[in-house]
């Protein structure tokens, strides 16, 4: 899940208030609203990640410009239920000339899109799509800037999709491997063939990223992924939820049943919830985040089963709720991993990335587990980021990796 506080909710209901009364916000149509999202026929034939379309677009965060050029590219993947569709990921390429050694590398950033709704997609929020609210996406173009300033080229893959499917994880994998294999392609950001590759999320995106890592040398094995950096990871989605369930961000569960109702609709989620949850979920159908958490604060989980235990002690939910867990999915990453985690973290409990860290030091993997003793999920984000960038650069370096297996 995304970083929710209190204050956080606040600062960016501020920030639309301002943005919309001092004009500084562009008017950015919603993707449903903007006929580039829209899917061409025939995908059925093509490669996965093969570009299909692409404009050059300005990019900012925080009403800043990013300084990078910038495209948004359409290119065909398979979504959760294994139907071809067509994504939208965002390249962005840094205006000054790569001084490192070799190629400039490509990083893969994955944002905590954490919403229903495609408001909250990344490739919105980069356009400076703050006038649909607050986002984590929108949180997090600050996490790209400063990738930016490293030197490397990024790809941002709307790796839910253009259904918005949280938590469907054959999709994550498919968008986010589909949309690296999309910038190597595509002409105009000249990704070398033989650049280093780097994955890169925090708190929802880490999940993402660690779902898509793991099924790397299964789906997508061309890639030459040097480095894996998960920071304030959901290993465990179903301790997540729980994590989030009576707290001042209470409502966020509701829109991870949107969404996992959304993904695998054969689960049926709606007959585990009572009429008000029936409710809160149909209201919810295109919301991120951050407008739950405003909409129920301090929810509690237990409100909304249709029988005691309905939610919260489900064997036939959890089996679902796995799908979308990396701790409980198959294969681990071919390339070294950071796990940088708040030992207080209160959304993605620390024992789960212990055991994620175990799960991939029990395979061989060289992993970095940086526990930090000051700071919760929110603070984690920053905090953290020293830690991830200098991590990136030295894989790109092709720099040995240090190991706390």
């Amino acid at each position: 899940m995304t970083i929710v506080t209190l204050r956080a909710t606040v600062v960016g209901a501020v920030f639309v208030l301002v943005a919309a009364c001092a004009g500084w916000a562009r008017a950015v149509p919603l993707p449903e609203q903007d006929s580039f999202y829209a899917e061409p026929e025939g995908l059925a034939d093509l490669a996965n990640g093969t570009v299909l379309a692409s404009r050059m677009i300005e990019t900012e965060s925080f009403w800043q410009p990013l300084s990078a050029d910038a495209w948004q590219v359409k290119y065909k993947t398979i979504d959760n239920h294994g139907e071809p569709r067509a994504y939208i990921a965002t390249i962005l390429v840094p205006q000054q000339e790569w001084a490192g050694d070799g190629p400039r590398p490509l990083l893969s950033y994955q944002v905590a899109e954490d919403g229903v709704g495609s408001k909250c997609a990344p490739s919105y929020a980069l356009r400076g799509g703050i006038e649909g609210g607050p986002s984590g996406a929108y949180a997090e173009t600050g996490m790209i800037r400063f990738a930016l300033h490293q030197g490397w080229a990024l790809v941002v893959p709307d790796y839910q999709g253009p259904d918005s499917e949280l938590f469907g994880a054959e999709g994550y994998v498919h968008g986010v491997l589909d949309g690296i294999r999309a910038a190597r392609a595509f002409a105009p950001a000249a990704v070398d063939a033989a650049a280093p590759i780097g994955m890169w999320g925090y708190s929802g995106g880490a999940q993402a990223t660690a779902i898509a890592a793991q099924a790397h040398t299964t789906y997508a094995p061309e890639l030459p992924l040097s480095g894996v950096v998960l920071g304030g990871v959901v290993a465990d989605l179903e301790a997540t939820m729980a994590g989030f369930s009576g707290g001042i961000a209470g409502g966020a569960v509701v829109v991870g049943l949107v969404g996992l109702d959304r993904s695998y609709p054969e689960a049926d989620v709606s007959q585990y919830l009572n009429e008000s949850g029936r409710e809160m979920l149909a209201a919810s159908r295109a919301d991120c985040v951050p407008n739950a958490a405003l909409a129920y604060p301090f929810l509690d989980a237990t409100t909304l089963e249709a029988w005691p235990g309905s939610i919260t002690n489900n064997i036939e939910l959890s089996q679902v709720v796995r799908k979308a867990s990396p701790l409980f999915r198959p294969g681990v990453p071919a390339a070294p991993v950071l796990l940088h985690h708040a030992v207080a973290d209160e959304f993605a409990p620390i024992g789960s990335a212990r055991a994620l860290a175990e799960k991939y030091c029990s395979a061989g993997v060289p992993v970095q587990l940086a526990e930090n003793m000051i700071g919760e999920h929110g603070t984690e984000a920053m905090l953290g980021m020293p830690t991830a960038l200098t991590y990136l650069a030295d894989r790109f370096a092709a720099k040995p990796a240090a190991s706390t297996c």
